[in-house]
Formats: structure tokens, C-alpha cells, sequence
């Protein structure tokens, strides 16, 4: 009898254990539909920022660069559920508002991969910034686009478009009584479509 009420006991518990650990996950998940809502949502016709982005925009010089980006989801469920179960020594202080991801962009069949970070006025928000950075450091000679701000409109990112002015040998220039060190492009991006 004895042994019946322990195994009752440690299967009550097991089970009190797998409840809890995705109980935890899928309330996790959802205060991120409450805080990020740019990045997850319950409804699944809902545009979200998340995800692939095409478009293309001309510099002062007239050179046509065609930018497409990724913005990354904050957290995967992949990342999510490594991290249950796991002490958190602290609470995570990042900004509900912050993403990061990738761009490729094509000047003259020269393909340049940059990171991106930025993020939206607030988490609810519709305007958005992001800077551009190559990941090897090197920028190429010419204007390169540098950052962007604008208004994100559900499947549609309108964006005005910073270039800054690169040497051959890397160093950044520029000449305030020359107007195209100050022109802002336009860059209308789309949901880029999967190939």
C-alpha cells in the first residue's frame, strides 16, 4: 500500500512538472504577443516586422543599391525552451522595443552582408530606425548606406535612407559645402517572397 501511495506521489509530481514547464513556456510566449507585438501575435494574418524585407534605393551619386534584410524574431521557441528550467540570475533588461538582423546589399553586382540594429518609438509603435553595419568592417569605396528611419505599415517599410561617403582605404569623408553628403534616399521596402 505504502509503495502504491509513493508512486502516486512521485507521478503527481512528474506530472505537476511537465504542466508547469509548459504552462510556463506558452504564458511566456504569450506576454510577448502583449510586450512585442511587432514580433509575435496570436493571429497569424497579422503583419508582423519580423521577417524578410526587398527593396531599392538610389545614393546622390544616382549608383541604384538593392538591400534586402531580415529582422530577426527576439527569441526563437528553440531559444525559448532551452532557457525553462534554467536559473536567471537577473532579469533580461532588453528593450521590447530593439530587434536586430542581416542585409545583403547588391551595388553593382557587389554583394555586401551588414548587420542591423534599431528598433520602433515604442513597442506598439510604427516608427522605426535601424544603422547598418558591413560584418567585416570594411566599407566599400563610395556612398554606403548607413541608416534608416521611417514607418513601418504593415506589410511596407517606408524609409529614408542615410549614405555615408567611404575611401579606398576605408576611412569615412565628407564635406558639408557639398550637398550629397547630406542626401537621404528613398527606400520603400516589401515583404521580400520565398524562393
Amino acid at each position: 500500500m505504502q509503495k502504491g501511495k509513493t508512486l502516486g506521489l512521485l507521478a503527481g509530481i512528474i506530472a505537476f512538472l511537465l504542466v508547469s514547464r509548459y504552462g510556463c513556456f506558452y504564458a511566456q510566449k504569450q506576454y510577448d504577443t502583449v510586450r512585442r507585438p511587432w514580433a509575435y501575435s496570436n493571429d497569424t494574418a497579422q503583419p508582423l516586422l519580423v521577417g524578410a524585407w526587398q527593396g531599392t534605393c538610389t545614393d546622390a551619386d544616382g549608383v541604384v543599391h538593392q538591400v534586402s534584410l531580415e529582422i530577426f524574431e527576439p527569441l526563437s521557441d528553440e531559444k525559448r525552451w532551452k532557457r525553462m528550467g534554467k536559473p536567471h540570475k537577473k532579469r533580461s533588461r532588453s528593450s521590447p522595443t530593439f530587434f536586430d538582423g542581416i542585409a545583403v546589399i547588391d551595388t553593382k553586382g557587389r554583394k555586401d552582408s551588414c548587420e542591423i540594429w534599431g528598433g520602433l518609438d515604442k513597442a506598439d509603435g510604427k516608427e522605426i530606425h535601424f544603422q547598418l553595419r558591413p560584418f567585416n568592417d570594411h566599407h566599400p569605396a563610395g556612398f554606403n548606406l548607413n541608416t534608416c528611419e521611417g514607418t513601418w505599415n504593415g506589410n511596407t517599410l517606408d524609409l529614408s535612407a542615410g549614405f555615408s561617403w567611404f575611401r579606398e582605404d576605408g576611412s569615412s569623408f565628407s564635406d558639408s559645402a557639398d550637398p550629397r553628403y547630406d542626401y537621404k534616399g528613398k527606400l520603400l521596402m516589401s515583404r521580400r517572397t520565398q524562393q
